[in-house]
Formats: C-alpha cells, sequence, structure tokens
C-alpha cells in the first residue's frame, strides 16, 4: 500500500511543533519565574515640602513596605538585593537626578552590607522644611529576610543630614 506524501507533511510539522513545545516548558520547570525579580522601587520626584508632621503622617507608606517585603520574605537573596537596588539607582539616573548622593544613602543605611537585610521599598525627590531633599524608607528583617520593620528617612542634599527621621513595625 502506498502512502500519500502530502499527509506525512502535517504529522512531521506537528511533531516538530510538539517536540518545541516541550522543550521550552521544560525549560520554565527548572527556571521559574519568580516576583521578586520584577519588583522595583517606587521612585519619584514631587513638589512637596514636607514639615515633620506630613513626613510622620505619610511615612511609611505601607502599600510600598508590604509590596517589596511580600516579594522579598520567601524569596530572598544577595543577588535580587542587588539587582532590586541597581534598578533604584537606573531610575534616579533616568529622572535626572544625582545617583552618586543615592548610593551614598544606601551606603549610609547599610543597603549595600552583605547579610544585611534591608531593602528599599520608595525615595521621593522633594523638599523637606524648605531643603532639598530625598525621603527614602527601608523594610528590614532582625537577623534574616523576614522583612517587616520600617525605617524611613529624609536626608538633605547634598550633605545627607537626617532632616527627619521614623521606625517602628
Amino acid at each position: 500500500m502506498e502512502r500519500n506524501p502530502a499527509k506525512k507533511a502535517p504529522n512531521l510539522i506537528s511533531i516538530c511543533f510538539s517536540s518545541l513545545l516541550l522543550t521550552s516548558v521544560a525549560c520554565d520547570i527548572d527556571n521559574p519565574i519568580n516576583a521578586a525579580d520584577d519588583v522595583e522601587v517606587t521612585v519619584r520626584v514631587s513638589t512637596v515640602d514636607y514639615t515633620g508632621s506630613t513626613f510622620s503622617r505619610l511615612f511609611p507608606d505601607s502599600a510600598e513596605l508590604h509590596r517589596i517585603a511580600s516579594a522579598f520574605n520567601t524569596n530572598y537573596s544577595e543577588q535580587r538585593r542587588a539587582i532590586l537596588l541597581q534598578r533604584m539607582i537606573s531610575k534616579v539616573s533616568e529622572l535626572g537626578k544625582d545617583e552618586e548622593i543615592m548610593e551614598r544613602i544606601l551606603g549610609a543605611v547599610a543597603c549595600k552590607t552583605s547579610r544585611a537585610y534591608i531593602l528599599p521599598t520608595l525615595a521621593e525627590k522633594a523638599k523637606c522644611a524648605g531643603h532639598e531633599a530625598w525621603l527614602v524608607q527601608f523594610t528590614y528583617g532582625l537577623g534574616g529576610p523576614s522583612f517587616g520593620h520600617y525605617k524611613c528617612f529624609a536626608f538633605s542634599i547634598p550633605n545627607l543630614d537626617t532632616l527627619h527621621y521614623s521606625s517602628g513595625r
């Protein structure tokens, strides 16, 4: 019995497509997508001139704290933290602000220290008591990557004097 060559072509294409699909699915199983890889620190510029009372009322921003903490509580690694920090610095640069100042802020609060479980969650370039400032909030864990505490700072620019500070859980 002679086979029709036209009928073989669709089966061959189907087999190739299926094998390609299975290969890509197998690759995804070995390297699952992680929500922490996509999370980014909110960086913004505003015209607000914060006072001590407005700073205390608006910081911490609970939604931003929770968003970052949730992404890292069960998926923490030094590599992910480094990526988060680099993305934050890139956003500062994209807004036309001085990266070096933000690098100094991150260094001052130990964000760049290995095994210091502290992550930035929000950075806002604004004014504070009439001074140019960066308002930055962080979430941190005590002795491990269980993020539930916070620190909020208003740093003057360029000296990084602490204009306001709050912390808690």
